[in-house]
């Protein structure tokens, strides 16, 4: 297991990268926007062209799965929790907020090219969201920020009463007076002032252990705030209602557990300024979608690192061959995924619409499921997410290299692999690094350091089962579904593909670790059917294993059991 993070760049470098201006590409890529624009807004309509259905009904396409009512793609990109505008206008917004940012960064000089990607985002989140969802958001990472780099003495002042002015506007309701809001702002900020500047930072600069804490604190907050949520809402009976600025800084938490590793393990310099810190978490790339693939970009190094890396022109047509696969993905994913339903029940394979949760309700329902419908549907469950998930996550992607990221694609041709080490580096690639990189590698450096076995199992353990179970889906389940008790514990239902994937791995690991390969895969020779063997297989123990992963309301661990066995056709009354 390697980790992703590139070459550390001399600023001469990134200003040699920088140094060529081609209008055929800025032309490009704004031009990739607007083919964007045209398929999933109304802009067609203002300007009075054809809309996509009726041009694509003109040219002789099939166009059943592709559009909805008002004639654009139905797409699963989209902008969540917002009330001011409908979805066309909201993805307007964001293309025209990427284009800003785009012509900023490619145009601006070196020293300005962070700042305006920061500060576009910022526009983009105040018209889709509003100026208090924004500044809570804001004062959430400002207040890391703050913890983790603590400011010289002359920023001391301004950086404190910078935090209780966003504290005010966040969550003080504004008065009907301008004298009065100033006055509150300013209350806010003279007791932030106090508090930081008299008891948070001398404490932290005095005592290591407070320091430790603090930090511990801010980076493991949304845990914490799940936690201590579940066994409120057990107790009292009643759900936390966490503010929306707030959750979506939690859904940044494993890249803040990243940047954490990377302050920690002295990758990155002790003092940052606040726009680069900013600047990391706070991208227009975050905002379609944020609740998707929310580890794309990861942490410091990894983004410093792949920073103009390359010739800006190179990356922003590299973003646009991405474009061009999240269009494919954002515009037939419903076809394809019909498209492979109706051919598997063409030969009489039950598949339930793709979906596992259906098969086990008709399983738990008395339904008979044979081997063929398991194995089927779990696969074909994993294609429908992965073709969901990558329209949104590959234009995500496209935004970042556009904007200068040399950013790795969240799906690596996973269908490539013949081993599970080799798929999991391939499948969900910037959620495998946030868990090798927080769970894996501290227990393999630090246990069993004589055993190899143990070594291996414990890690694969920590961050395959305790990291991914605890950390990734205990979060999401709770953010997704209401901070309640019983979400706590449904997600911790899931448990065995956790094992299942973790023992699924770690053999594969010590098996490769003992007998190294000296064949190339997928090489077209004699052996090339064991390739392709090897795939079929890892791809579905991958796919069988979410039995236990997405049981529906009312199954019990016998029933996700007694279904996993069938995959194998082994039938258990």
């Amino acid at each position: 297991m390697s980790l992703l993070g590139g070459k550390s760049l001399t600023p001469e470098q990134q200003q040699k990268n920088d140094s060529t201006v081609k209008w055929s590409v800025v032309c490009a890529v704004l031009g990739t926007l607007l083919v964007y624009a045209y398929l999933f807004t109304h802009i067609a309509e203002w300007a009075n062209l054809p809309q996509p259905q009726n041009l694509a009904e003109q040219l002789g396409f099939e166009t059943e799965n592709i559009f909805d009512d008002d004639h654009n793609v139905d797409s699963e990109m989209f902008i969540s929790s917002t009330d001011e505008f409908d979805n066309d206008d909201e993805r307007l917004i964001l293309f025209a907020i990427v284009a800003g940012a785009f012509l900023s960064v490619y145009f601006l000089p070196m020293r300005f090219k962070k700042a305006s990607l920061f500060i576009w985002f910022l526009v983009g989140m105040g018209v889709l969201y509003g100026l208090r969802t924004t500044t809570c958001l804001l004062l959430a990472h400002w207040l890391v920020y703050l913890v983790l780099h603590i400011p010289r003495p002359s920023e001391k002042i301004p950086f404190a009463f910078l935090s209780g002015v966003f504290s005010c506007i966040a969550f003080v309701e504004p008065a009907d007076s301008w004298f009065t809001n100033a006055s509150l702002i300013s209350a806010w900020g003279l007791g932030f002032c106090i508090v930081f500047n008299l008891i948070i930072w001398p404490a932290m600069l005095r005592f290591e252990v407070f320091a430790k804490c603090m930090r511990t604190l801010v980076v493991q907050s949304a845990l914490i705030t799940v936690g201590v949520g579940a066994i409120w809402e057990g107790v009292q009976g009643e759900a936390w209602a966490l503010p929306l600025g707030v959750l979506l800084f939690f859904w940044h938490w494993e890249r803040l557990m990243m940047y954490h590793v990377d302050y920690k393990s002295g990758r990155m310099p002790k003092e940052v300024s606040p726009i680069s810190y900013l600047s990391i978490f706070l991208t227009p790339a975050s905002l379609p979608n944020w609740k998707w693939g929310v580890t794309v970009g990861q942490a410091y190094t990894y983004l410093e690192n792949n920073f103009y890396c390359s010739d800006k022109n190179r990356l922003a047509i590299e973003g646009m061959k991405i474009w061009g696969i999240a269009l494919l993905y954002l515009v037939f994913n419903d076809v394809i995924r019909y498209g492979l339903v109706n051919l598997f029940e063409f030969y009489g394979i039950e598949v339930y619409n793709a979906r596992i949760t259906k098969m086990v309700s008709h399983y738990v329902e008395g339904g008979e499921v044979v081997t063929s419908s398991v194995l089927a549907t779990t696969v074909l469950d994993q294609i429908r997410w992965m073709m969901l998930w990558g329209g949104s996550i590959h234009f995500k992607t496209g935004i970042w290299r556009v904007c200068g990221y040399k950013m790795d694609p969240y799906f690596n041709k996973p269908w490539m692999s013949t081993n599970l080490v080799t798929f999991w580096t391939r499948f969900t690639f910037h959620y495998r690094e946030f868990l090798v990189r927080c769970f894996y590698y501290p227990v393999f450096f630090k246990f069993f350091k004589n055993n190899i076995i143990l070594r291996i199992s414990l890690a694969t353990f920590a961050a395959v089962t305790v990291g991914n179970l605890v950390w990734g889906h205990m979060t999401e389940g709770m953010f997704y579904n209401g901070m309640y008790y019983r979400n706590f514990a449904e997600v911790l239902k899931t448990w065995p593909y956790f094992i299942l994937l973790t023992l699924g791995i770690t053999v594969t690991e010590l098996y490769l670790f003992w007998r190294k390969p000296t064949r190339k895969v997928w090489t077209f020779d004699r052996y090339w059917i064991t390739d392709f063997i090897a795939m079929y297989c890892t791809v579905q123990f991958y796919c069988i294993i979410h039995v236990f992963a997405k049981p529906s309301s009312g199954a019990t661990l016998t029933d996700c059991a007694k279904l996993f066995l069938i995959g194998f056709g082994i039938h258990v009354d």
